[in-house]
């Protein structure tokens, strides 16, 4: 009896770590976009091409001769989700050229309030009330966050950064429908489409050694962090994977504050300190009701 318990204590363990890791490889992403200082849409296309590559590369290690009945399992649904987190990365990634870190880690933090809702829709799984009082709070919060936002710029990053968690939010809520079919593969739809879009607007192709670096590694962590997030989903609830996410958003803030030295605004402190812990204990009450 004590065995059957200590290998499922350790599968419970397991499960969870592939979430936190998920999430915390995405923690760097911002900085180094930064960093890489170039064209937003030369960053997509290279960005793209070395996630793509870094998927292909997970699949082909894990699945060997089977890679691509892998990909051909995703089917239409796996092609949705690839097109619309892609438009989410793309977004994501204009946003963080617009305005600050902060404020776009803080606004992409609220996706899993977003999923909530779109789920409702495309699911049929309604939130709880607590769940919809979560949500007034975390509006309250993004409403002091985005207050500071006097510029044209600014509220336009703050707008894409919007469009990216719903357009993340239809992909993740896609993803929980179909958590019988292994979804990783269509993170490769997911970076074809940010290359498409970058080959498409590029004026050139041209990154210094230096940027290159950078959007070489931010590929490879891509790949790595969202294989993880895909698959997390089919073994613990999406309710548990959230409740990593407001770490990330911390862990993004704190990294951009000691790398780039970029300081958030106190709106930014006051609003994404609201919104990342009503979504903590929002995450954390729903892991305690679901394990009852």
């Amino acid at each position: 009896e004590i065995m059957p318990s200590l290998v499922g204590s350790e599968m419970c363990i397991r499960d969870r770590l592939i979430a936190f890791l998920g999430v915390l490889m995405l923690t760097p992403d911002p900085v180094l976009v930064r960093l890489a200082d170039a064209d937003t849409f030369t960053i997509l296309f290279w960005r793209g091409i070395f996630y793509a590559l870094g998927v292909l590369a997970i699949l082909f290690a894990t699945y060997r001769k089977n890679t691509f009945k892998e990909l051909k399992n995703i089917g239409r649904p796996g092609i949705w989700i690839g097109l619309l987190s892609g438009i989410g990365g793309v977004t994501f990634i204009a946003a963080i050229q617009y305005t600050s870190i902060a404020k776009v880690l803080v606004i992409i933090s609220t996706a899993p309030m977003v999923v909530a809702i779109i789920s409702w829709v495309i699911i049929n799984e309604k939130p709880k009330l607590y769940t919809w009082i979560s949500m007034l709070i975390i509006v309250t919060g993004i409403y002091i966050v985005m207050k500071g936002d006097t510029g044209t710029l600014n509220v336009m990053g703050s707008s894409l950064a919007v469009i990216s968690i719903i357009a993340g939010g239809y992909s993740f809520a896609l993803t929980r429908k179909y958590s019988n079919v292994n979804m990783v593969p269509a993170m490769i739809v997911n970076a074809l489409v940010v290359s498409g879009v970058g080959l498409a607007f590029s004026s050139s192709f041209y990154l210094p050694f230096d940027s290159l670096i950078y959007v070489i590694a931010g590929g490879i962590l891509l790949a790595i962090a969202f294989s993880l997030i895909t698959l997390a989903p089919r073994f613990i609830p999406a309710s548990e994977v959230a409740m990593f996410m407001p770490l990330g958003t911390i862990f993004g803030i704190i990294s951009a504050w000691l790398v780039i030295n970029e300081q958030p605004s106190s709106s930014s402190i006051l609003g994404g300190s609201i919104v990342v812990i009503t979504l903590f204990f929002h995450a954390w009450y729903s892991s305690k009701l679901q394990t009852k």
